[in-house]
């Protein structure tokens, strides 16, 4: 993919350089489906063992927080699930099983409160699945994503830079002055391609029908049947809402 370099979009090519540096390096992704996971069971009792033990910033913007910060902050959330599964030898099944399920409604309960770290993680799991306890769902991963990057992820504009890239390529092909952008959102260097994808999912995930409170009605254990069709979809919203990001960025 060709990168444009004049002046005004320097900085906006620099971050999405580093995207598309990552897609070579994309990992294949597991494939199975899990058709009876645990995750249906109910938990003895609510969980708030993650959000008493992850990282924690003192912050007001997620979007202020820089990348480093939200990969201390996912990698805290997510050694907590490894912790557990390394714990698994010396538990019988069902107190590993009960107790994985139990982190997993809790993750969910924290994602859907507004927890952006929480959004993240969801996304990172469902895009690859857990064997025997939640199922791929690649469907879900995108919704969860969509909503991190809505409220300042940027770490899941790097999940989901396949989907993301053709919004930078609108932009710089458009007569968007990027510094002028930066100056008037206060946007730091290197951060202007996650402004624009932020701005881009604002509008995007409500044509989408994407909200905390229609991932809160969503079954977190359903399996991924209707994927090609659901991005045939969002590739279509997508088209047609980027105009209108273009506005707010202006």
């Amino acid at each position: 993919m060709a990168i444009k370099t004049s002046g005004n979009n320097k900085q906006l090519t620099t971050s999405k350089q580093r995207l598309e540096n990552k897609t070579a390096k994309k990992k294949v992704l597991k494939t199975e489906l899990i058709t009876k996971p645990i995750l249906k069971q109910k938990p003895k009792k609510p969980s708030t063992e993650l959000a008493d033990n992850a990282p924690k910033f003192n912050f007001e913007d997620y979007t202020k927080v820089s990348y480093e910060d939200q990969t201390k902050l996912f990698n805290g959330l997510k050694s907590m699930f490894v912790a557990l599964r390394e714990k698994a030898e010396y538990m019988d099944e069902a107190s590993f099983e009960q107790k994985y399920v139990d982190y997993l409604l809790e993750l969910l309960d924290m994602a859907v409160t507004g927890n952006v770290t929480a959004m993240d993680y969801l996304c990172f799991l469902y895009k690859k699945g857990i064997d025997g306890i939640l199922p791929m769902n690649l469907t879900l991963a995108h919704k969860w994503g969509m909503l991190a990057i809505a409220n300042g992820s940027k770490l899941s504009v790097d999940r989901l830079r396949m989907f993301m890239l053709p919004v930078l390529d609108f932009v710089e092909d458009s007569n968007l002055d990027v510094e002028f952008m930066m100056d008037r959102y206060d946007i730091s260097d290197g951060d202007a391609a996650y402004f624009v994808c932020q701005t881009f999912a604002g509008v995007y995930n409500p044509r989408m029908g994407i909200s905390l409170l229609s991932m809160a009605k969503e079954d977190p254990a359903s399996t991924d049947t209707n994927f090609q069709k659901f991005m045939i979809e969002a590739t279509k919203v997508r088209e047609e809402v980027l105009p209108d990001m273009l506005k707010y960025l202006k």
